[in-house]
């Protein structure tokens, strides 16, 4: 890919990571030069007969668009390279401190030069010294807790997908900082923790259940108390399986009727949403396998899509490389991996000039100018010190106008509101966000009295330190009033259907006529445009779609599926925030806004690619294989003494394999020759997990993983929420606040999971209630007379 010369600069250090490549490709993609300096000698691509594994095949993969090179040999060599960049990506710590030294030494050689750093537990904590893998991550954040059956051993996805996470938010979280950079002359440290990233996804997530009365536990293939209501499971059609979800009595109605109105349909037993998810869910499976078992995957996505259900089959790699919308939209294209020809994944977002089908494609160029006052070659010079604080506000006098619902698009506008933005969410109040529906709250199993509507910790949790009004969008003064709030913002977000903004008379066309320097993110299921574009879906639905859902199981056995982890959502949120501050980025250089159109589902399908390339290259679907690593063994969920008591043991190399076996010196696994060579322990995997097994079961999980890190080797305790919640790395990162919710009182909130070393995110405020800032909007704002807020109340325009 081309890039001007006036384009970003950056440096990726690293050599086996995904998240610092991925997060160098995204830029690449946006226009960024990017050199991806490698060991030296390392060769760029692999030689063997043996094709390479996933995370080797999608590292390849990531290299498109950069320029490969060897590392610098010397400090003064390598401080040369980073004098003409603009950021330096690495999850590679070691090896560039080795280099180039710590990273705070990096930045006070170059205070212009913005740092981003990658890793499992982050640059400081109580684990910042322990190795660590993404497996880890999933234990210590909850994430690994509710997944899998119950009674069995916790389940993570499989390696590589996550790691993704952690790359998209370095991706953010290094523009952010450009952002401030080119501001105010001082680059500074970006640090990110996959652990913090997927504790922050895990704290929307979950409080869809603890707060509502239900669990968040292992629970099979459906989500825990189905949700909250029924449907939210996978069951077994004709020739496969199938995801059927649905929150509400008009999706459960549109299901009925595609059956065929079925006469115990009309029962008021099968007619309560709530209690079918939550107490008799598998008496109503019951009921709905006959007519699946009458149906193939293939007719039953036919079926969703003609009818707006919410329903997808668990698709394979196969299907997904043959769904026409992937390649119609340029996200699925040609390129070469490993020697072969493979489909590969782009980008799963498009920037243009006008919102019509095949506008001119601006996404290439989005990082392709350089903003005003951030010249070429500047890492050396300075116009101040890089520890020099400044405010916590950073994005102070950056105006959102956020009219999304549910989580993937508001969870953006939250994160841009910690750093300062002023984000004002526009709802109906005959029709709220759905979060605000959830249902009645509880707090240690006891029903907190007052309108749930108000106090839902998960609306809190995404919509947190925003303003709030009401509109009635479908009065056309209504129009008029969000018209005048355009003109006078930066952005707007929306996650509704395609077209539901044209349909209102506030499509992207209209609204930048009215202000040209606009950016708007619009984040649906599929894109706006294509075959595919009027699906509906919620996140397990669009993770089914993209083929996630397949690889999460137990080794032999049919997949079960993440339900309980609604990826998709965050995973979006993620990605359109590289979207909008690289659009931001784009308006700073050249005055013009643009339009950005997300697929969620496209969003996450890219995250999937060591395994959407290992399909091809092998020719083979990738079975669910527990919690095995491709690289490495024992890699693996193992139990401990106590009632579900477990942690994660992870081994990279032949010398951490002896060290754990200086600790368990007299298991029988630990003089078993076969196992002291990574071969030979990939090799008997299965063997060695269950000898594995017998000697953890004996030992308490606290003392076991403390004397498993002592000796260099990754472990961690899988944790519920509460203790995650107060685990001390959260604590000590600061991921976690303490914010008073009306009528509930103290919750714990999570903060956006993105760590700079001179400001921080601010936490600490709820989210608004109905319509609590309308005089101040309204008025303060928009200037509107006490008197005409009042009539306008009362016409219900302000409503």
């Amino acid at each position: 890919m081309q890039t001007g010369v006036d384009a970003l600069r950056v440096i990726e250090f690293g050599d086996s990571g995904i998240a610092a490549a991925y997060a160098g490709w995204l830029l690449a993609r946006m226009g960024a030069q990017v050199v991806r300096l490698l060991p030296a000698g390392e060769p760029a691509g692999s030689a063997s007969a043996e094709p390479p594994g996933p995370i080797a095949l999608a590292l390849e993969s990531l290299a498109d668009g950069k320029v490969v090179e060897s590392m610098p040999l010397t400090r003064a060599a390598c401080d040369a390279r980073l004098a003409a960049c603009d950021l330096l990506l690495s999850d590679t710590l070691a090896a560039l401190v080795a280099l180039a030294g710590p990273v705070d030494a990096i930045t006070h050689r170059m205070p212009r030069l913005v740092v981003g750093v990658a890793s499992v537990f982050g640059l400081d904590g109580p684990y910042a010294s322990h190795p660590g893998v993404a497996l880890d991550a999933q234990a210590l954040s909850g994430a690994a807790w509710a997944l899998g059956e119950p009674g069995r051993e916790p389940l993570s996805l499989p390696p590589g997908i996550l790691e993704h996470q952690a790359g998209a938010m370095l991706a953010a979280a290094a523009l952010m900082a450009l952002s401030v950079r080119d501001a105010r002359g001082t680059g500074r440290v970006v640090d990110i923790a996959l652990a913090d990233v997927l504790a922050s996804h895990v704290a929307g997530n979950c409080r869809f259940y603890i707060h509502h009365g239900m669990r968040w536990q292992r629970s099979g293939r459906r989500a825990s108390d189905s949700g909250g209501a029924y449907p939210f499971v996978i069951l077994p059609c004709r020739d496969g399986e199938v995801c059927i979800t649905g929150r509400t009595r008009e999706e459960w109605q549109r299901l009925v009727r595609v059956m065929g109105d079925p006469a115990w349909a009309a029962q008021p037993r099968y007619q309560d949403l709530r209690a079918m998810g939550r107490q008799y869910p598998e008496e109503v499976d019951a009921l709905l396998r006959p007519w699946l078992a009458q149906h193939t995957m293939a007719e039953l996505e036919r079926l969703a899509l003609a009818n707006n259900l919410i329903v997808s089959p668990i698709r394979s790699f196969d299907a997904v490389l043959q769904t026409r919308h992937f390649s119609d939209d340029g996200f699925l294209e040609s390129g070469r991996v490993a020697g072969r020809a493979l489909r590969v994944p782009s980008l799963p977002f498009k920037a243009s000039a006008t919102r019509v089908p095949g506008a001119t494609d601006l996404t290439g160029t989005l990082l392709g100018a350089r903003s005003p006052g951030a010249a070429a070659g500047t890492g050396g010079q300075s116009t101040g010190s890089a520890g020099t604080a400044v405010t916590d506000a950073p994005l102070a006098g950056l105006r959102v106008l956020d009219m999304g619902w549910v989580w993937s698009a508001p969870w953006v506008g939250t994160m841009l509101a910690e750093l300062g933005a002023q984000v004002i969410k526009v709802e109906h109040a005959m029709r709220p966000d759905n979060l605000r529906l959830s249902g009645r709250v509880y707090r240690d199993g006891v029903r907190v009295e007052g309108p749930s509507t108000e106090m839902s910790p998960m609306f809190h949790q995404v919509n947190h330190g925003k303003l709030g009004i009401t509109l009635n969008a479908k009065a056309p003064r209504a129009v008029e009033l969000l018209e005048q709030l355009v003109s006078i913002s930066d952005v707007v977000i929306e996650n509704m259907s395609p077209g539901s903004m044209n349909r209102q008379g506030l499509g992207w066309d209209r609204l930048r006529t009215i202000n040209p320097g606009l950016v708007m993110l619009s984040m649906s299921s599929v894109g706006q445009f294509g075959e595919l574009s009027s699906m509906r879906a919620y996140a397990p639905t669009m993770s089914s779609f993209a083929g996630m859902e397949a690889l999460v199981g137990y080794p032999g056995e049919a997949p079960i599926g993440a339900l309980n982890f609604a990826l998709a959502d965050p995973n979006a949120s993620l990605h359109g925030l590289v979207a909008l501050l690289a659009g931001l980025h784009r308006r700073r250089a050249t005055g013009q806004g643009c339009y950005l159109d997300l697929s969620q589902v496209e969003a996450l399908l890219g995250t999937l690619r060591p395994w959407l390339l290992d399909a091809q290259v092998r020719g083979r679907q990738p079975p669910p294989a527990g919690n095995a690593h491709p690289d490495h063994a024992p890699h693996g969920i193992y139990p401990a003494l106590g009632d579900d008591a477990w942690f994660t043991i992870a081994v990279t190399d032949d010398a951490q394999w002896h060290a754990l076996c200086t600790l368990a010196a007299g298991a029988p696994f630990a003089a078993d020759a076969r196992f002291h060579r990574r071969a030979g322990r990939l090799g008997a995997r299965a063997e060695l997990d269950r000898a594995l097994a017998a000697w953890t079961a004996a030992g308490d999980r606290d003392e076991r993983v403390a004397a498993l890190r002592a000796a260099g080797i990754a472990a961690s305790p899988v944790l519920d929420i509460d203790a995650a919640w107060s685990d001390p790395g959260f604590v000590h990162r600061g991921m976690v606040h303490t914010v008073t919710l009306p009528w509930y009182g103290e919750a714990t909130l999570l903060q956006a999971p993105w760590h700079f070393s001179d400001f921080a995110p601010r936490v600490d405020r709820p989210a608004p209630l109905l319509g609590q800032h309308n005089d101040e909007v309204f008025s303060g704002l928009l200037g509107l007379p006490a008197d005409e807020i009042a009539r306008l109340k009362a016409d219900g325009v302000i409503a």
